[in-house]
């Protein structure tokens, strides 16, 4: 009896793990097919009429649940505002909010958060916090310049989700008329994070 019931419990984990990993799986195809309707968007899209009309989506790494992390949040209230420069050769102010520790593949790495500094807002204006990075994908298999990540406000707590499957390319990627932040020395990851966006 106590055999049947330990079988009962590892099918009801089994079946229960399937169907979160399925729920993820759903949730990341559902972002990658509305990045993908933006892009066919006149009026979102970065892509002129002529790409549109050839455009067939993008290209993604599979989809793994071991880049979907769990990171500590330590917040940097002392950072000071720094000029970030732009693909333009122009600089926009940006500040460091905080660091994200967190392990992939047992080994220990960081990523800086920043927000952008603007001299107006509107009222109501959502804060974006910016997390953009360089890995050692970039100009082989991905966008030569980094792909980015961020957040609609800034979360709560000290932890974090970093989802890398979720990276996507700046507007640069596509067109000269845009006038992307350039990913900071700190957000080079010495690693290969087959996730998220590939190369347009």
């Amino acid at each position: 009896m106590g055999r049947f019931i330990l079988t009962l419990s590892f099918f009801a984990v089994l079946t229960l793990t399937k169907a979160q990993n399925g729920s993820y799986l759903q949730e990341v195809k559902a972002w990658q097919e509305e990045l993908n309707k933006e892009y066919l968007d006149p009026n979102k899209s970065p892509l002129t009429e002529q790409q549109r009309r050839s455009f067939q989506g993008h290209r993604f790494y599979p989809i793994q649940e071991k880049y979907r992390v769990i990171a500590r949040f330590e917040p940097t209230p002392d950072s000071k505002p720094f000029p970030l420069g732009t693909s333009k050769g122009t600089t926009k102010v940006y500040k460091r909010i905080g660091v994200l520790h967190f392990q992939l593949d047992g080994e220990d790495y960081t990523l800086e958060a920043y927000v952008e500094q603007r001299r107006f807002s509107l009222p109501g204006q959502p804060i974006y916090v910016f997390l953009p990075l360089v890995d050692e994908t970039t100009g082989n298999e991905t966008y030569g310049a980094g792909r980015y990540m961020h957040y609609e406000g800034i979360p709560e707590g000290t932890e974090w989700v970093i989802d890398f499957n979720k990276l996507y390319n700046p507007y640069c990627a596509y067109s000269d008329n845009y006038e992307c932040p350039k990913v900071p020395e700190a957000n080079y990851l010495p690693i290969k994070i087959e996730a998220g966006i590939k190369g347009y």
